[in-house]
């Protein structure tokens, strides 16, 4: 009682001590701002800034009176110096050396203090100087703002605007903010665990909680999964709908805004494309493994410790069950014991009423009783020692327990703090990558939408009517010429080949000469079609039918038709590649006139035109579409290429004049394996790509982001690995020479820049 007294007297103390000071500060700030100088908001925050560090004073006098924690009372005192800091660097003329120093004592107080020492019995007298130091502080805080307040010190500092300063006083004191978790409402770790040590339930509410943060995280991961696989499906079904979308409309011309729904049908594949990959993110190391990693290790270790606690409890009820049953015994002996007691006092009472015979006899029945007596004392005596020794045991246990109760909570908080770390940093990363995604998006839709208003109806349709026009231009033109050719042919006879039929006679030899040479160069009028994959569908490009044919927008223009091949005698009937120096010379039947009938109505590519072309008898592999050529097959006299009549539309290896080359693995083998075969060390892939990108696509926006046509990437691929060097690629699509580069450079075993270095 007398300890308390003095203890509610120095709590009194220091309060009526600080709210003395409070109060004639805030006597001194009214007094103040009644001049018009002063700024009123200024005041109004000094004085809000002098209660909040009396309140951390009061706070910290109260952890060293209550609960006497190392921790506790370090964390108010990191609050009291954080305060002052921010305190004297918001109103410097509060700066002074002597708040330092009296900050800095108290700070080295505090730390000089052995908690391990503390009681009840000497909490005073350890805390004693603290105490002194507390006084101290608050003392010289008091007469610095008195002396301001007073006006020693000058009033024209007070509109300045406050410098940031250090003091050597607040080196090792992290501020994070000026307002304490106190004053919000907030409970500090260790705060944490007193509170629930105060409740006999507390190992089971924290248990409770975990198993219900489990289960709440598993409803969440599941929601995401269910979410994310729910969008999966729908971006593979999108971007099939709008691959066969593009495909059917790219083959139709001058149509309004065709280009700008292309675009969002690109837009559409490469949203899904990228959503496929935030899904595969989200469900790999961004969200749902992280998480339930977390949950599994919360399963985990609250297990363990609900089984570590039940022992532990099981321990304490087996030394509360010994201790009861040790007072029972001691409680029966002393019975026992008095009893004995009893039954020897009233022995030595007979003993000495009696005399004679009858004496000897008393005297052996008290010796008896004596040693009773005797025996149930020592007894008791065990007795109240296995009594003592299982109050010893209960209170060793009941201090394991508590001690235990305390790591347990300790443990728990940290892992419900570990767990909610986790799911906030899972949460930040689907949350940010949807807004990514859906930011992304809405920029695309925004441009596509600028893009549409731009658009001028009718536009397509008065393209369609030039076109038309000029269609009709170049039919005339064609008819002319086919009449001046066939009329120069006559006059030099029947052709011996299909040589003669592509050349023209006397002046236009240079010129077809040229283009054999170059396809790439032909100016002059042509009897057959220039080849292009514009002008059949994706699904003609690997040899099917060629019935239905569409123009492609890049490289031919509506004016282009069928012509048909004069009649053509062959040179040659070789069976197979492999005997072109054996053959047997051509009989009168196959070089006359009607000799090469079939190849009236076949058209050709630009490539096909340099090849001598004769009829296969012998199947073999067909070097455009890879398929067997049974019938129908033809063979280069010069470089043996063999293909389906059928595919001569679509050829793309020019004749080289010389046996051509088997196919090669060009896609997926070692850089240095196909440089090697180079003069200049540089695969040809590279060089003729390149070059052709420089010629026509420099300046073409989206040359490398925007994807080509898939089917006529393949197509060209699978050329260059048959042809090498003679492949012609002028009339390709410059998105579809961009695709093969770039999947040459990502099928590298090897990137240009080494893994090692």
């Amino acid at each position: 009682a007398h300890k308390q007294k003095k203890t509610k007297k120095k709590r009194a103390w220091a309060s009526g001590q600080l709210s003395t000071d409070v109060t004639a500060s805030e006597m001194g700030l009214k007094s103040l701002s009644s001049n018009s100088i002063f700024d009123p908001d200024y005041i109004k925050e000094l004085v809000n800034d002098i209660r909040k560090f009396s309140h951390m004073l009061l706070y910290l006098k109260e952890a060293i009176f209550s609960d006497c924690f190392k921790e506790v009372i370090h964390i108010r005192l990191e609050e009291l110096l954080r305060v002052l800091k921010s305190i004297m660097n918001k109103h410097q003329n509060l700066n002074s050396v002597d708040l330092q120093n009296a900050a800095e004592m108290l700070t080295a107080k505090v730390k000089a203090v052995n908690f391990t020492e503390v009681n009840e019995e000497n909490k005073n007298d350890v805390f004693q100087e603290v105490f002194s130091s507390i006084e101290t502080l608050a003392f010289t805080f008091g007469n610095i703002l008195t002396n301001f307040l007073m006006g020693d010190v000058g009033n024209d500092s007070l509109l300045r605007l406050p410098v940031s300063r250090e003091t050597k006083s607040f080196e090792n004191v992290s501020v994070e903010s000026v307002d304490s978790s106190s004053e919000k409402g907030n409970f500090s770790p260790l705060e944490l665990d007193n509170v629930l040590l105060k409740n006999t339930d507390s190992i089971e509410l924290a248990l409770s909680y975990a198993k219900t943060w489990s289960k709440y995280t598993k409803n969440i991961v599941s929601w995401v999964e269910k979410k994310l696989n729910l969008e999966l499906e729908s971006t593979r079904n999108m971007v099939k709908l709008a691959e066969a979308t593009r495909t059917n409309i790219g083959v139709q011309e001058f149509m309004p805004l065709q280009s700008l729904f292309t675009n969002a049908l690109l837009n559409d594949i490469e949203s899904s494309h990228l959503l496929q990959q935030t899904i595969a993110a989200l469900q790999a190391n961004k969200f749902v493994q992280p998480l339930l990693g977390r949950k599994n290790e919360m399963e985990k270790q609250r297990k363990e410790i609900k089984e570590l606690w039940k022992q532990e409890q099981n321990k304490m009820l087996e030394a509360e069950n010994a201790l009861k049953k040790a007072k029972l015994l001691c409680m029966q002996r002393q019975d026992e014991y008095e009893k004995a007691k009893s039954s020897m006092f009233r022995a030595e009472e007979e003993h000495l009423s009696s005399s004679g015979a009858l004496a000897k006899n008393l005297n052996k029945q008290l010796e008896k009783k004596r040693r009773l007596e005797e025996e149930a004392l020592q007894k008791v005596e065990e007795a109240s020692e296995l009594y003592k020794v299982c109050v010893t045991n209960v209170e060793e246990r009941r201090n394991d327990l508590e001690n235990t109760k305390r790591e347990i909570l300790t443990q728990l908080r940290t892992l419900v703090f570990q767990c909610d770390l986790t799911l906030k940093a899972v949460t930040v990363n689907l949350f940010n990558m949807q807004h990514l995604q859906a930011a992304s998006l809405a920029d695309s839709l925004q441009s596509l939408c600028d893009s549409a208003k731009l658009y001028d109806p009718g536009q397509e349709y008065s393209e369609f009517v030039k076109a038309t026009n000029s269609t009709e231009e170049d039919k005339v033109d064609g008819n002319v010429n086919k009449h001046l050719n066939s009329s120069q042919t006559s006059e030099f006879g029947p052709a011996n080949s299909l040589e003669d039929v592509v050349r023209l006679p006397d002046s236009s030899n240079k010129i077809e000469e040229d283009r054999c040479s170059n396809s790439a160069d032909i100016t002059g009028p042509s009897f057959i079609r220039s080849w292009t994959f514009g002008m059949f569908s994706d699904s003609e490009s690997t040899g099917g039918s060629s019935e239905s044919r569409s123009l492609d927008s890049e490289s031919i223009s509506p004016g282009d038709f069928h012509r048909k091949l004069p009649r053509t005698p062959s040179s040659g009937t070789m069976s197979s590649a492999d005997d072109l120096d054996e053959r047997e010379p051509s009989s009168p039947s196959e070089t006359g006139p009607n000799s090469l009938g079939t190849f009236k109505k076949t058209l050709m590519s630009k490539a096909a035109l340099t090849h001598k072309f004769r009829k296969l008898r012998s199947p073999t592999k067909c070097r455009d579409c890879e398929g067997i050529v049974v019938f129908q097959g033809v063979e280069c006299e010069e470089c043996l290429l063999v293909c389906h009549r059928k595919c001569l539309e679509n050829l793309v290896i020019i004749c080289g004049h010389q046996k051509l080359p088997g196919k090669i693995q060009l896609f997926g083998a070692e850089f240095t394996q196909v440089a090697k075969k180079e003069p200049d060390g540089i695969p040809f892939i590279l060089k003729i790509c390149a070059s052709e990108i420089e010629n026509r696509a420099l300046c073409l926006q989206g040359i490398y982001r925007v994807c080509g046509n898939k089917i006529k990437t393949e197509k060209l691929c699978q050329a260059l690995e048959n042809g090498m060097h003679l492949v012609d690629i002028s009339e390709f699509s410059s998105h579809d020479i961009c695709d093969v580069l770039k999947l040459y450079l990502r099928q590298l075993p090897e990137p240009f820049i080494l893994f090692r270095l």
